[in-house]
């Protein structure tokens, strides 16, 4: 008999090794030409052949983007010395103008029940920060933090729109695992390069500190990203959300994530672990909860013993620390300023000149404590709830909060309704995942410099819409 060939199959093959060659002339390029070190040469590679196969499947282009979240998103591209555009914008523009008319040839964007909740005060709290920005600062300033709004609208439209069924979920998942895995692991090597493990960075001035950060641009970065990973990991494996096999890779990541986060040595990355762990445990209505609560208990006992045995970071206290010192400093002025202009606060870049005519209303034990008074003037409250409070108003504040309760109300509604264990698991674990961030949250400027909180808006809507998706069987008998 002849061999039959496929065409097809060749032609694709053969556009498959061309966009390998592209690739690697890409990185080459960006590490030769523009002194890109080169692992972020290979993260932004990544990010443009995932984006590339939107065209495939609309839902790599936001892997695409989960990927720039978690590591390179605020690195900064010059078009030219007067001009800036960092990458994670650049790729948003990118996602709208290509996937709003590929969703509209597929029947336009469809977002489910779920999108209300948090879409609504989203565009609030957008729309009265932008009338704030406009009133207490200047146009440079407003249209500067536009570009955020932007983003994380785009986020929250676009995640749910492309997600069509539970393959896409699960698709994203493996992503943002996938990648939080390979930067724990990098954080690892980059704790133990003392002893000869490589170590490597995506900042230009590369890896040479203490607290690891992987493959984002900071120990913080890191500390933020981790947990929001950690905890539907656990929940997943807990509730047998996948198979044994699976189960056994995710026991080991989470071991390797766990240390990863602790070699941050940023406490409330740590710290947040405990809440988003007790907080799946008492949503959960499953047998597995019990469990699920000695393994978090002999964690917290370990983690307490041995941080006090080495004396380390997360040992000391407000009164130990200069840098935990100064939160409370920082809270009384935010609040202090926030409660004088209740209606739309003093916009978002004036928080630190403000701050100094507010050094009267902190009481003096805090002031005092760690030399904490001189950080007034020198850096932003370090609390995103006061600082949305005091930079946009009352009315923004409670916007802000809505999201939160919008995103939570969607996971606990998956969590309660869907038959599909993963998704159970994942919406658990989410649950989860917000409360950790939340503790961040409260320690530190975490909505300026992540955007975990418009991802995780994102996939609540998109696993909403999948609970109305009819069955493969129902939509058989539809056509």
């Amino acid at each position: 008999m002849r061999d039959i060939s496929h065409p097809h199959s060749s032609l694709v093959n053969r556009r498959a090794l061309l966009g390998i060659i592209a690739l690697i002339g890409l990185v080459w390029l960006g590490i030769i030409q523009f002194g890109i070190p080169w692992p972020l040469a290979l993260v932004l590679a990544a990010q443009l052949a995932l984006f590339v196969l939107l065209f495939k499947r609309p839902v790599w282009a936001m892997a695409s983007l989960m990927v720039g979240q978690l590591t390179s998103s605020q690195y900064v591209i010059y078009l030219t010395p007067e001009l800036e555009i960092s990458v994670r914008f650049l790729w948003t523009i990118l996602a709208v103008l290509l996937l709003v008319p590929i969703l509209q040839n597929r029947g336009g964007v469809e977002l489910g029940n779920g999108a209300r909740r948090i879409l609504v005060p989203a565009i609030i709290f957008f729309a009265l920060a932008t009338i704030s920005n406009a009133v207490n600062t200047d146009m440079t300033n407003t249209l500067k933090y536009s570009r955020s709004a932007v983003t994380a609208m785009a986020i929250l439209v676009l995640l749910p729109a492309v997600v069509e069924n539970r393959r896409d979920i699960k698709l994203l998942s493996l992503v943002v695992l996938i990648t939080g895995s390979i930067s724990a692991i990098v954080a690892v090597m980059q704790h133990y390069s003392y002893i000869g493990m490589p170590s490597f960075s995506i900042t230009t001035s590369g890896y040479g500190g203490t607290r690891t950060e992987g493959l984002t641009e900071s120990a913080l970065h890191l500390a933020f990203y981790l947990p929001v990973i950690l905890i539907p990991m656990v929940s997943i494996y807990f509730l047998k959300g996948v198979g044994p096999g699976a189960r056994k890779i995710l026991a080991v990541l989470t071991i390797v994530m766990i240390a990863a986060l602790y070699f941050t040595f940023t406490r409330s990355g740590m710290y947040a672990l405990a809440p988003g762990l007790l907080a799946i445990i008492f949503w959960m209505q499953d047998k597995p909860r019990k469990e699920l609560l000695l393994a978090s208990l002999v964690l917290i006992a370990a983690f307490v013993y041995y941080s006090d045995m080495t004396s380390n970071r997360y040992s000391q206290w407000f009164t130990d620390d200069s840098s935990a010192a100064a939160r409370p400093v920082l809270w009384q002025a935010g609040i202090s300023i926030a409660m004088d202009n209740p209606l739309l606060g003093i916009g978002y870049y004036s928080f630190q000149e403000e701050s100094l005519e507010y050094s009267s209303n902190i009481r003096s034990q805090y002031m005092e404590t760690q030399g904490a008074g001189g950080i007034l003037g020198q850096t932003e409250v370090h609390n995103d709830f006061i600082r949305a409070w005091l930079s946009y108003g009352t009315l923004a504040l409670l916007a802000y909060v809505s999201i939160f309760v919008g995103i939570l109300r969607n996971f606990l509604d998956v969590y309660r309704k869907s038959t599909n264990r993963f998704l159970k698991g994942l919406a658990l674990g989410c649950c989860g995942a917000l409360v950790a961030y939340v503790v961040n949250a409260f320690t530190h400027n975490v909505m300026d410099s992540v955007w975990l909180l418009w991802i995780m808006g994102g996939f609540s809507i998109a696993v909403v819409k999948l609970l109305v998706v009819p069955k493969p069987d129902e939509q058989a008998n539809r056509s």
